[in-house]
């Protein structure tokens, strides 16, 4: 039996339908298994401990640098976004969603603005988003200051936690490949395991005063760290890392 020109027509177009839609959910499964890899959990836990260290402000920095630092290494960042959602909502409580998500809005919405600079291919950094995420955090914090009675005191604080957020985007930037590529790379620059260092440090303070018979969680971890460091990178490397870390633990763990 001959088939009709629309028939054949239709045949191949249901074909290519679903062909289509093959390729989507390969794509979707790619995505999905990109998200969820091994590499990148430790990174994710990391996250949500330093999501947890505000510093006293009502977001926490380092939430935001590390965010910024992902998408500047093209790090999957859906999940990074939601386990610092969920760290602040630890520390700060329900309050701190509007300001996290208003200062992710305005950031996302700079790249619909003006395109992104992208750096070299070989630097970690491999797209410039220090501009990005100082404005979109000062923007925020100095209408929330306005909203209010404005004091010298919170306009200062504001500048201070956007300056915050740059530095220590820039410190991560350079620090996330050393937790995603651990196994995969046999060397890293004295600056990648230092930022590194400052990094795990940070996470750690999330933990507090936690101790079990008598001995601070906290501690032994940054002791093992220094020890892991210096073991993997040579003994520079981890004397200047213990420095870091007493030094860190003073200043955030608070």
């Amino acid at each position: 039996m001959l088939l009709k020109k629309e028939e054949v027509i239709q045949m191949f177009q249901n074909l290519n339908e679903s062909e289509r839609t093959k390729e989507e959910l390969g794509n979707t499964k790619n995505i999905l298994a990109n998200v969820i890899s091994k590499k990148y959990i430790i990174l994710y836990i990391v996250t949500l401990m330093v999501s947890q260290v505000s510093m006293g402000y009502s977001v926490s920095p380092f939430s935001l640098a590390i965010i910024a630092a992902a998408i500047s290494n093209e790090i999957p960042v859906i999940a990074i976004i939601v386990l610092a959602l969920i760290g602040n909502v630890i520390s700060g409580g329900i309050s701190t969603i509007i300001s996290f998500a208003l200062i992710l809005l305005l950031f996302f919405a700079s790249f619909f603005i003006k395109e992104p600079r992208y750096n070299d291919s070989s630097r970690n950094e491999k797209v410039m988003l220090a501009k990005r995420i100082f404005l979109s955090s000062l923007i925020v914090n100095v209408i929330q200051v306005a909203m209010n009675q404005i004091l010298i005191y919170d306009l200062l604080v504001a500048i201070s936690m956007s300056i915050i957020i740059v530095i220590f985007y820039k410190i991560f930037a350079n620090s996330l490949v050393v937790i995603t590529n651990y196994n995969d790379k046999m060397a890293f620059s004295i600056e990648e395991v230092l930022g590194t260092s400052l990094l795990l440090s940070i996470a750690l303070c999330c933990l507090g005063d936690l101790s079990i018979f008598g001995f601070s969680i906290r501690n032994v971890l940054s002791i093992f760290i220094v020890l892991v460091l210096g073991w993997k990178n040579g003994i520079l490397v981890g004397t200047t890392a213990r420095s870091y870390n007493r030094s860190n633990f003073r200043n955030y763990c608070k």
